[in-house]
């Protein structure tokens, strides 16, 4: 007989190994009945909404999934996923890239990447591998599902390789990225510290993930949309800037993360929390204006560290 209980893990927090924590959240497992189940929604571009039992430290106030599904579980979803829906967004996700990068660039004062090397982890289809390519860049990726790889190839001719970071021989990079990546990982100190191996001095790191101290999170409370069963972290400027500390990165520049996505896979998206957005999907389709790109920010918000000094 099918027992849950049987694939759950309690971790300690990521950041500081403490043990004491307080409860935001509680598990909600009704919708689990098999183990096909926790494969179907243990997915990185899932939109299930959280089951898991949501924690905070009570040292360091970290929020994590505690206890969670086993990490070879959720590996193993990411190496089996395969999501058309998500690469039907590419067009947009490509704007949303390109203009992140070149906000990046301005802001840093950054003109010269010639013969310079780009590491993004997480590629999903390639997307931003191909912009990054596009723009003079020496590009490498890295991505889990074995779908999205074999896409990424044939599609864009990327540098995209299957497996996750503990894959990557220790060569170092002037950019590594993670665009909503970091809050998928099963291991957060695993990845950090190899990281950490794959950077130079001043190597630029590029994290994006859902802010949790935004203020659409704290007005939306438990409605936000990136309360997900897959997104095992919950970070804010505090807690990342004191996570990457420890690794030797210091915190140099955070802005809100404009997102492209055409305008019914928003409302469709939406939807799973309002059904008034669903009406809305509905009069897109039928006007003919559900293929238009948008910006939306709920939230999302990209961070900006550099390797210190060795």
């Amino acid at each position: 007989m099918f027992n849950l209980y049987n694939y759950l893990q309690k971790i300690n927090c990521p950041s500081c190994n403490s043990t004491s924590y307080s409860v935001l959240k509680s598990s909600n497992y009704v919708s689990i009945k098999d183990f096909r189940d926790l494969l179907s929604i243990y997915k990185s571009s899932s939109h299930s909404i959280m089951i898991d039992q949501l924690v905070e430290c009570n040292i360091c106030d970290f929020s994590y999934l505690n206890p969670r599904i086993k990490s070879e579980i959720i590996l193993q979803s990411y190496s089996d996923n395969l999501d058309e829906k998500h690469v039907s967004q590419d067009k947009s996700r490509y704007i949303t890239f390109k203009k992140s990068i070149q906000k990046i660039f301005t802001k840093l004062n950054i003109s010269e990447i010639t013969n310079k090397t780009f590491l993004d982890i997480g590629s999903a289809s390639g997307i931003f591998l191909k912009l990054i390519k596009d723009i003079g860049f020496i590009e490498s990726g890295y991505e889990p599902s074995h779908w999205m790889v074999n896409y990424g190839k044939q599609k864009y001719g990327v540098n995209i390789n299957q497996g996750f970071i503990n894959n990557i021989d220790d060569i170092k990079y002037d950019y590594i990225s993670f665009w909503d990546v970091l809050e998928h990982v099963t291991d957060l100190k695993g990845t950090l510290e190899k990281t950490q191996k794959l950077s130079k001095k001043n190597t630029y790191l590029i994290i994006n993930v859902p802010d949790i101290d935004s203020f659409i999170s704290r007005f939306m409370k438990f409605k936000w949309p990136f309360y997900l069963n897959v997104h095992l972290y919950y970070f804010k400027k505090k807690t990342l800037e004191s996570i990457l500390n420890k690794y030797d990165f210091e915190h140099i520049l955070n802005f809100p993360h404009l997102q492209y996505l055409q305008l019914g896979y928003l409302f469709e998206r939406a939807g799973k929390y309002f059904s008034f957005f669903l009406i809305l999907k509905k009069i897109s389709d039928f006007i003919k204006i559900s293929k238009i790109s948008v910006p939306y920010n709920m939230g999302q918000t990209t961070f900006i560290f550099k390797k210190k000094n060795d």
